[in-house]
């Protein structure tokens, strides 16, 4: 029997962000407001906001640039018991030890979590605005003698450092994403793409990079007489 190819619609995704962002206060990038930000108020912040995507008809939610386990937790509840028919990815802020969100906890730990409380919603669960340095030492290992692995997103930045008297510097410093891409997906990522000072360029050579690991993917599947959609 041939092999045969898989047509993908595009999906249009609401972004959904944290709460500190509100706050003006630059504590969205690190998660600083849980300190003193109770669960019930960040719900409430993001009840009106999510369902006016949901009823806007977008396919899906963008869970995104989450700092902090407490936060997380919520929408992921949040998702199950007032929008039961909407699927979304999760996505985190990170530090720059290659192992934390950006309030401090575990990344691979708070992520499993997650993503268990509630799989039959979560199509991803992973980081952004990272940079692609760092994705490595987040992800490998994370689904290790996992029954149910947990399916892996993953768009990083360009990888520059911003400073504030100054922008984004460095950019001729780091290595261009799509270098990375096809080792992500040795380690299992299914979703991937760009995030800050990523451009379209940028994006599609993710995207020929994918193409190229799925070809050849492909060619060994079918040395072996497997199909693969």
């Amino acid at each position: 029997m041939p092999c045969q190819r898989v047509v993908a619609t595009p999906l249009i995704v609401g972004s959904v962000g944290p709460y500190g962002a509100s706050l003006h206060d630059g504590s969205e990038y690190t998660g600083s407001y849980a300190k003193t930000t109770s669960v019930e108020t960040m719900r409430q912040w993001h009840v009106p906001r999510i369902r006016a995507l949901v009823e806007g008809g977008v396919d899906l939610l963008g869970l995104e640039t989450i700092p902090c386990k407490a936060e997380a937790e919520m929408l992921v509840d949040l998702l199950k018991k007032e929008f039961p028919n909407t699927k979304a990815w999760l996505a985190f802020s990170v530090r720059q030890d290659g192992k934390s969100l950006a309030y401090g906890e575990n990344f691979q730990e708070t992520a499993r979590h997650c993503y268990d409380m509630n799989p039959s919603q979560l199509v991803a669960v992973g980081v952004n605005c990272v940079a692609p340095r760092l994705v490595e030492s987040l992800i490998s290992g994370i689904n290790k003698d996992r029954r149910n692995p947990v399916p892996l997103i993953i768009y990083p930045n360009s990888g520059e450092s911003y400073k504030v008297e100054l922008g984004w510097i460095d950019r001729d410093k780091c290595e261009p994403v799509d270098t990375y891409v096809q080792r992500w997906l040795d380690l299992g990522v299914t979703w991937v793409g760009g995030c800050c000072r990523t451009y379209a360029t940028d994006v599609t050579r993710i995207r020929q990079e994918v193409e190229k690991w799925k070809r050849n993917k492909l060619d060994k599947s079918q040395r072996n007489g497997q199909c693969l959609s």
